[in-house]
């Protein structure tokens, strides 16, 4: 694992690379963000999730989880910066095993709409040499898993 310099939240409005995404899904805020805060859930609804969970605390700002994603898509370690339930759900990646980022963190921002959610996703990165040589197909591909995943999430919640 490589060490990466955690970021902030103000990162995701000043990082060089970014993908977003956004999607409804029929379920209330506080369901969604109750999946998103236990670390199984995410192996039912989010593709290529091999590996997840708790190493620090078990939830909250300073909390810590570790991630491993098949395909060759790297391992994990993540720490929230961000931890609002119902609301808000960030963390910044401090290790990984992969050698597209120098810095990378994840944004999901939950909103009402109607009776169910709107959630609105950010990636956020600095690149290697090597993830800007990538970068066409890495975005392609996060794009599809955040698409993917939230229409499988959409049926687990139901």
């Amino acid at each position: 694992m490589r060490t990466l310099e955690p970021t902030d939240l103000a990162f995701f409005d000043t990082a060089p690379a970014r993908i977003t995404g956004r999607a409804h899904l029929s379920a209330s805020p506080e369901r969604v963000f109750a999946s998103f805060a236990e670390p199984q859930e995410w192996t039912k609804w989010f593709p290529k999730i091999k590996k997840i969970g708790w190493t620090k605390g078990t939830g909250g700002i300073g909390s810590e989880r570790e991630v491993v994603l098949g395909g060759g898509l790297g391992a994990y370690r993540e720490r929230f910066i961000a931890w609002e339930p119902g609301q808000r759900f960030a963390f910044t990646m401090y290790e990984t095993s992969s050698l597209f980022v120098k810095h990378l963190a994840e944004d999901f921002r939950l909103t009402p709409e109607g009776t169910g959610t709107q959630v609105d996703w950010t990636m956020a990165g600095k690149l290697t040499v090597l993830g800007h040589v990538a970068w066409p197909v890495m975005r392609a591909l996060m794009s599809r898993f955040f698409r993917t995943g939230t229409k499988k999430l959409e049926t687990v919640l139901a």
